[in-house]
């Protein structure tokens, strides 16, 4: 996506920016609210028109010289999303008119001698469409009516964008190949674990706002690096508070939402956890989500150099309680990082690759034809409410991502859950499978004579 042009849409806070994102690019990828400050961080997606690829930046709310804070680190973002933007959608609000913020960056605008392309929104009727000379006196060219609520214009905006965009200078682009693998990891965990810092860690620059205030990460973020020639998509996700009716508000839904959406359509989900403090419900129930989904994992115990008077034996009993903690993932690898120290980064994404891997491994039918007869002598299996004892017949491997295994037996017959476990141990022990949930399917057949 290096090469590709790129648009920022820039704007007072409110005025549409996030509405316009979500339908240039066709996709409810930014998270829209009335609440200023909404969006924070550079939101990136690919938008296509008229046969050219570009890339769509959403930004937060324009302010005049904040000097602190979340204000302050906004600003920082959408400087640098013009910064590298090739062209700038400058998003003003047709109900409001021109308001003094408009004024003044607008003659910015002018001065950075960057194309720039006016963009009226919120135009839904004709009252307001008369309105739109007043916008000539921000001296940015034709002021471009739309709506983005009902999309009403934002062709018209899109081809003025690829018109603009065609005329400047830009290699040539290259799509990369249909057939090249991107690995989705999606970074989750609670508020202030450091899922931010980790991010811009990994990619080496402050691409993602970082504060001691809970919930910064709104919208889920895309950044993309490359490792060992294989790309990673890393997606910092809104941190997941316990939903009670009293807390939790109508954006941060949205957040949850989009966060539980991204795991199931991730390869691979980070589990953050602040190993100063304990674990709670919420990092149970997301590794319980992701489990679920069948996707990748590995837990994360951050900010590792804030624990004191660490010993030879400190790290192994934090293991002790991790793994208590989470009985049923015992399969999950677990790593003491600290993302402001950068401690064990590479390990991280070393692991990634590996249990990419993983996912995708085929194990041949002779390799597990010779494991069921071991398993068998070692345990015959353990009845369950059946009405026959079971007799294992094959147990195959049906398909990768994630690891899905088919036992055929007897019809009558019934395994009980603990002798699928010892099954799926097995498996772990003899094939590997490391962070890498396995689904293990009973067939019973008719068509097989029960063993007596």
């Amino acid at each position: 996506m290096a090469n590709l042009h790129k648009v920022a849409i820039i704007g007072r806070v409110n005025v549409g920016k996030s509405s316009l994102f979500n339908t240039l690019i066709a996709d409810r990828k930014a998270i829209i609210s009335s609440i200023a400050g909404t969006t924070r961080d550079r939101n990136y997606a690919i938008c296509s028109w008229q046969g050219l690829d570009f890339q769509l930046i959403d930004t937060g709310g324009l302010e005049d010289n904040p000097l602190e804070g979340i204000p302050y680190e906004i600003n920082q973002q959408i400087q640098a999303a013009i910064k590298e933007a090739d062209l700038i959608l400058f998003v003003v609000d047709a109900k409001n008119g021109i308001m003094p913020t408009d004024k003044e960056f607008s003659q910015r605008f002018k001065k950075l001698k960057k194309p720039t392309i006016l963009a009226v929104n919120k135009v839904d009727n004709n009252k307001l469409r008369q309105g739109l000379p007043e916008f000539y006196r921000l001296n940015l060219g034709e002021p471009w009516p739309i709506s983005a609520h009902s999309g009403m214009g934002t062709g018209d905006i899109l081809d003025e964008v690829v018109s603009v965009l065609k005329k400047l200078k830009k290699p040539k682009q290259k799509k990369a190949p249909a057939e090249e693998k991107v690995i989705k990891v999606a970074i989750i965990g609670k508020p202030n674990v450091g899922k931010s810092s980790l991010v811009n860690a990994l990619i080496g620059e402050k691409r993602l706002i970082v504060s001691d205030q809970p919930h910064t990460t709104r919208d889920a973020q895309d950044v993309t690096i490359t490792v060992d020639k294989q790309k990673i998509v890393l997606v910092d996700t809104a941190g997941w508070r316990r939903q009670g009716k009293q807390t939790i508000d109508a954006f941060e839904k949205q957040s949850i939402t989009q966060s539980l959406a991204n795991i199931k359509r991730s390869d691979i989900a980070i589990l953050v956890t602040d190993a100063s403090q304990r674990l709670s419900w919420q990092d149970k129930h997301l590794i319980d989500e992701a489990n679920q989904a069948g996707v990748g994992i590995i837990i994360l115990a951050n900010k590792w150099d804030l624990i004191p008077n660490k010993t030879i034996t400190t790290a192994e009993e934090f293991t002790k309680y991790y793994r208590k903690f989470f009985p049923f993932v015992a399969w999950v690898p677990l790593l003491f990082t600290s993302a402001t120290e950068k401690l064990r980064l590479k390990k991280i994404l070393s692991l990634v690759l590996e249990i990419y891997q993983e996912k995708n491994k085929m194990i041949n039918s002779n390799a597990l034809d010779k494991l069921l007869k071991a398993i068998v002598k070692k345990h015959k299996p353990s009845r369950g409410k059946g009405t026959k004892h079971p007799y294992l017949y094959s147990l195959k491997q049906t398909s990768t991502n994630p690891p899905t295994f088919a036992i055929k037996m007897n019809f009558k017959a019934d395994l009980h859950d603990s002798y699928l476990r010892f099954i799926e141990n097995n498996l772990r022990y003899k094939f590997g499978f490391t962070g890498v949930p396995l689904k293990i399917i009973v067939q019973k057949s008719q068509n097989v004579q029960d063993k007596k």
